[in-house]
């Protein structure tokens, strides 16, 4: 089966691209893979090169290259804006999705209205990460509703240490490390957790991977909140274990998050993990005491210094917390995903 992907970037600084190489990675030898990338990022050419996927640039080829590449496959997977759309241009194909967010922008302008119904109709399956994300997608479109599925995002457990860390640990007469993984984004919620360690201790210290266009508006925030000398930036990040491994307690303070993929691997490096209460991420994390209003910094503080200041509450939510990652084991997501491909292809 010839499968060819088709995503706007590969940057090593967004869920979806991660979920994509994840998902492509070691596949089944009956396959054969190729990525149509939108803009030329790819941080991950190497060790896709390795497992035998040939990446191609949309804006190096011609058009008759571009022509040929998407009459190439027997089934098309396109990942998010604009991407999905450039999929609608090999006729005759078979199409599937992943709907990687609970919203977006085009659902709110009703020119785009058309549009997204032709582009959820000639997409044979939709796969949503989590409940949530169909739920909602329902709700926008239900006339394609028996074309949506729902298959959880999976991490590579072996790369994490998969044991509880122990609250004797926790740095108590050092600084008490807080993190965040994730693009330094609009959808990311990142004011309130800076507000949030503005409202602790001096002990306290945030550490933040990843890097984006909000970045100098939130070093200006950490200056205004005088809180700056407590905030580290580490851009982007190769070694995910280790920075998880560094910190005491994991933050995901998000506007919209479809999935929450860095929560979970918090979760298998045996970190307390907090997340805003917003759909998809609720679901991942599973525990309303794990969850903040979103916005709502005094509030997330409070969690954060009660989990760090009492040895039961912090051990309880770390056993929590392995114990649920294996719920999101990548062998799951990919065999679900393979099982939805064979399934497309036989199917007339």
């Amino acid at each position: 089966m010839k499968i060819l992907h088709i995503i706007n970037d590969l940057s090593n600084n967004g869920g979806a691209q991660r979920f994509l190489v994840d998902l492509v990675v070691k596949h089944k030898p009956h396959y054969e893979v190729k990525i149509l990338v939108l803009h030329n990022d790819n941080d991950f050419e190497g060790v896709l090169k390795e497992n035998g996927v040939s990446c191609y640039y949309w804006s190096s080829l011609s058009l008759k290259e571009k022509w040929n590449i998407l009459r190439w496959p027997d089934l098309i997977h396109s990942h998010l804006f604009p991407s999905i759309y450039v999929a609608l241009l090999a006729i005759g194909k078979k199409r599937v999705q992943t709907e990687h967010n609970t919203t977006n922008r085009r659902r709110d302008y009703p020119a785009f209205k058309f549009m997204e119904y032709l582009m959820y109709q000639r997409h044979e399956r939709t796969i949503c990460i989590t409940n949530k994300v169909k739920e909602e997608l329902v709700k926008f479109l239900p006339r394609y509703k028996d074309r949506y599925d729902v298959i959880y995002n999976g991490v590579d457990l072996n790369r994490f240490s998969r044991e509880a860390k122990s609250y004797s640990q926790v740095q108590q007469d050092g600084p008490i490390n807080i993190g965040m993984a994730g693009r330094l984004h609009g959808y990311k919620d990142h004011p309130t957790l800076l507000r949030a360690i503005a409202n602790l201790p001096e002990k306290y210290h945030l550490h933040l991977a990843g890097d984006g266009d909000k970045k100098e508006e939130l070093q200006a925030l950490a200056v205004q909140l005088q809180c700056d000398h407590r905030v580290h930036w580490h851009g982007v990040i190769s070694d995910v274990p280790t920075f998880l491994s560094k910190l005491d307690v994991y933050v995901q303070s998000s506007i919209i998050e479809g999935f929450g993929l860095a929560a979970v691997e918090a979760m298998a490096e045996g970190l307390p993990v907090f997340g805003s209460n917003v759909p998809g991420l609720d679901e991942v994390i599973g525990n309303d005491t794990y969850l903040f209003e979103l916005g709502n910094e005094k509030q997330l503080a409070n969690k954060i210094e009660l989990i760090c200041g009492d040895a039961a509450h912090y051990e309880l939510a770390t056993s929590y917390f392995v114990e649920r990652c294996h719920s999101f084991t990548l062998e799951q997501f990919r065999e679900s995903y393979y099982k939805a491909y064979d399934e497309l292809y036989a199917s007339k």
